[in-house]
């Protein structure tokens, strides 16, 4: 059996023999709900547009009969939605690949989506068309028309198939917000926001030549951006149940893949699906990422590898990651540790704000499916989530940002460096090193506030994140009686253990920051926070001192 690796058009998939797993119940759930216009949004690469192509092939009235792509599929089993096959004008259009550089390529990229889609609708409706139709149909072919032809352009096609048909037309829009994520990153998002809102409001909203619309994305980017005008759009969005099993792979289609391919101790091979690739929620039902498996299918050495986070520039994500806020870091340690942050969502993401607005970023990072959402609260009216990392491939992912950027800016030869001096124990090394890092990264605004140990308590953990193949790294959490600030479990209880306090110099009630350092190494001996690494069954643990004080940084050690 062959399986589809990147291969999103259904008819191809079926007549070419693919190995598939049954959605066609999307079809149904699309046609019996009862909004006009749908917005299904999903992380990439979790099966959007081969369902799009899907419900294309089965709604588009054409000469020849697509029947034979549905044959043995589950809506061959629904008489009532296969009255509908083959029944509508369609226009599809797919802007997954419309990011250009600035606006105006952008916007040529977008002109050539809809170019194709007049020069494939053509025969169907050109011939009957009057002067006028015919003239400004050639423009747009042309790429003659004027601005106002362009944002009309959709519209325009459907008002010529109805007048052909006499039959109101399905809008399937692929990808929509991919030219405005292009906006974002490269600085013209608001000549975007504004064309994608006349193009989509024009097609969509109002409009007596539309049956239905159907738009996926990302994200929903925010009402007053784009869909301000739409009062007949119905979102969808991964937090909701509906459409919950239409996209990705269900823990019960795992089941049967692992059947299909025969794969040999199934038990043993699931379970390692699960911690890399599984994790998802669309509602609560738990997904996989199909991208992943089927990647992990084709490989021969059925190895697990970061296959999805590696299909797309992160560059945004990335650099939201590595903002520099004490609090904003301390919370991304946590999420790396294995740890759940609480937050609001907001689904309405108004990406030129992103930098703003923290709930924005974890808004973003969810949606995306960077992140997951395993619980929610109310706050008075407000849903409050517990979010997560869903899985060890897209923590890889927050790793790699992590140590690339550090890499980037003190080097990776002295970040390894310093990291084995910790390990070995050379303390003075190590705080040597650190001084030195402290000077090349740190702002002096960053370390000048109020509680600049909360700075250095964040650094140093991003720098310890390196060390999560031979450490379980923790983080103000309770150990003998009272609260640590970094702990390090060794994975090999032969190995050291470590205790961090981080304490800045409180003057003038500490005159040196050698006040201060004994006072943090008496923390940690008072509070007894080595009985946790104890419990373990860790025998050499080690209490590190960190004193800090603006941009200057000692370090003591204390064994334990």
């Amino acid at each position: 059996m062959k399986l589809p690796i990147g291969l999103s058009d259904f008819k191809k998939l079926r007549e070419n023999d693919y190995y598939y797993i049954d959605k066609s119940l999307f079809i149904q759930d699309v046609i019996e709900r009862s909004s006009e216009v749908l917005l299904l949004p999903r992380p990439r690469r979790f099966g959007k547009t081969l369902n799009m192509s899907m419900l294309r092939y089965f709604l588009e009235k054409r000469e020849e009969s697509l029947a034979h792509l549905f044959k043995g599929l589950a809506i061959e089993q629904k008489p009532e939605i296969m009255a509908h096959q083959g029944e509508y004008p369609v226009i599809f259009l797919s802007f997954k690949s419309c990011k250009g550089p600035s606006f105006e390529k952008c916007l040529s990229e977008i002109r050539g989506v809809l170019l194709k889609s007049y020069q494939e609708h053509k025969p169907l409706v050109y011939q009957t068309l009057n002067q006028e139709d015919k003239q400004l149909y050639d423009n747009l072919i042309r790429e003659k028309g004027q601005s106002r032809d362009w944002e009309n352009a959709i519209s325009f096609l459907m008002q010529l198939h109805h007048q052909q048909t006499g039959k109101r037309v399905i809008v399937l829009l692929d990808e929509y917000d991919a030219p405005i994520h292009a906006g974002r990153e490269h600085g013209y998002y608001d000549e975007i926001v504004l064309f994608m809102k006349l193009l989509l409001g024009n097609a969509l909203k109002d409009n007596s030549d539309l049956e239905k619309g159907l738009v996926t994305g990302v994200l929903r980017v925010a009402k007053e951006s784009i869909f301000s005008d739409l009062n007949n759009l119905d979102v969808l969005s991964l937090l909701r149940s509906e459409f919950d099993s239409c996209f990705g792979f269900t823990e019960a289609e795992i089941d049967k893949l692992s059947q299909d391919f025969s794969l040999g101790k199934a038990e043993l091979l699931i379970a390692v699906l699960k911690k890399w690739y599984n994790g998802y929620l669309f509602g609560n039902r738990v997904i996989y990422n199909p991208w992943s498996i089927i990647n992990f299918l084709m490989s021969e050495d059925r190895f697990p590898r970061p296959y999805w986070i590696n299909t797309a520039s992160e560059s945004l994500l990335r650099d939201l990651i590595t903002r520099t806020e004490p609090d904003f870091q301390e919370q991304i340690e946590t999420l790396l540790a294995g740890g759940t942050i609480t937050t609001p969502l907001n689904e309405n993401i108004v990406l030129r704000d992103l930098e703003y607005s923290e709930q924005n970023i974890w808004s973003l990072l969810v949606f995306s499916g960077y992140l997951k959402p395993v619980s929610m609260t109310f706050n008075e009216e407000e849903p409050i989530y517990e979010i997560t990392i869903p899985n060890l491939e897209v923590r890889s992912f927050y790793r790699q940002t992590i140590k690339q950027w550090l890499q980037k800016t003190i080097g990776s030869r002295r970040l390894q460096h310093l990291l084995s001096a910790l390990i070995k124990t050379d303390f003075e090394t190590f705080g040597e090193l650190l001084r030195e890092m402290v000077l090349a990264i740190l702002s002096y605004h960053d370390t000048a506030g109020d509680e600049p140990e909360k700075v250095y308590h964040a650094f140093v953990l991003g720098l310890l994140t390196h060390l999560t193949d031979h450490y379980i790294i923790r983080s103000n959490r309770e150990s003998g009686y009272g609260r640590y600030d970094v702990l390090m479990i060794p994975h090999q209880k032969t190995e050291h253990g470590f205790i961090f306090e981080f304490k800045k110099v409180n003057r003038p009630k500490e005159k040196s920051e050698t006040e201060a350092m004994k006072s943090a190494l008496k923390q940690i001996k008072d509070k007894q926070y080595a009985t946790e690494l104890r419990d373990l069954g860790v025998k050499k643990i080690w209490g590190i001192g960190v004193v800090v004080e603006k941009k200057q940084v000692w370090v003591e050690s204390l064994k334990c």
